[in-house]
């Protein structure tokens, strides 16, 4: 029976692995350093639609790529369109009110960053790290299309709660602080370990059917 694990001989050596993790990580940290911001204003189109499906009760004023003293930044401006209710509270939207939130660029590329370094870091030829680092860069970025527009909109209703119901359970809330918390990180590995173990076993039963017709045939 085949495992689902890498086997013994593909796990490197710890030279090796501290090596290949230096290196694959210098590369894709270089990669988002060059076009990470790129990459976000590629995507915010996009993201404004989420954020509208997310809650149509804002309309948005502003979403672009800004930089502040020490960071680049991903910032929202938006107004409230119709009535909310937060808590026991009615919310009527101001003409003239807004809101403005930011979210960092590197804290958005942080999962991608992460899932590609591992990819291109764990042993193998170029067009198996290659693969690994474009399945690996899929997953990231399909995730950044659920963190962006998440995070943001979080940080919003984050300021509602605050003035209006500091104690109210909310699910969007909970999922931000488990991101904001560590959850980034834990996902980057997942999706570059994703990665790693799924051409593993793309090339395990690839020898599995070799050594089934080398059977037949001897």
């Amino acid at each position: 029976m085949s495992s689902s694990t890498p086997s013994a001989a593909e796990w490197p050596e710890p030279a090796a692995a501290i090596g290949g993790l230096l290196a694959g990580f210098a590369l894709s940290i270089a990669l988002a350093a060059l076009g990470g911001r790129h990459l976000v204003e590629f995507l915010l189109p996009l993201v404004q639609t989420l954020i509208v499906w997310l809650d149509d009760r804002f309309v948005i004023l502003f979403l672009g790529i800004d930089h502040t003293s020490q960071d680049t930044v991903i910032r929202l401006k938006v107004n409230l369109l119709r009535m909310a209710v937060v808590g026991t509270q009615v919310v009527q939207p101001h003409p003239k009110g807004w809101l403005e939130v930011t979210t960092t660029v590197g804290a958005m590329l942080q999962p991608l960053t992460i899932g590609l370094g591992l990819a291109l870091a764990w042993p193998g030829g170029i067009s198996r790290r290659l693969g690994r680092a474009a399945l690996a860069s899929a997953g990231g970025l399909l995730f950044m299309l659920i963190d962006i527009p998440l995070t943001l909109h979080a940080y919003v209703w984050d300021m509602f709660l605050a003035a209006y119901d500091p104690d109210h359970f909310s699910p969007l809330m909970a999922a931000h602080r488990f991101l904001h918390g560590g959850g980034r990180l834990g996902i980057g590995v997942a999706l570059g370990a994703m990665a790693i173990l799924a051409l593993s076993q793309d090339r395990r039963a690839s020898l599995d059917t070799e050594a089934k017709q080398l059977s037949a045939g001897s």
